[in-house]
């Protein structure tokens, strides 16, 4: 994946970095209603930060919300 291609804010991720984030998010998305999709958005993302020790990314979303999206494809 061109980094060009990739949402500003999670740029600084690797190629397979990006792929594992994009992963949880689309799961995510889906166990959610459709009222709730409309505030988690990939455009509603403002900060996507790595916590190695974890083995995730930590995803901060415009409402202040926030998740840790897992390498594995699950989120908490």
């Amino acid at each position: 994946m061109a980094s060009n291609n990739k949402l500003p804010v999670a740029k600084h991720l690797n190629d397979a970095e990006y792929k594992m984030l994009l992963n949880a998010y689309s799961k995510h998305n889906r166990s959610m209603g459709l009222e709730a999709r409309k505030q988690f958005s990939l455009s509603d993302i403002t900060k996507v930060k790595r916590n190695i020790a974890e083995r995730c990314f930590e995803v901060h979303y415009s409402n202040g919300e926030w998740f840790k999206y897992y390498t594995n494809g699950t989120w908490g």
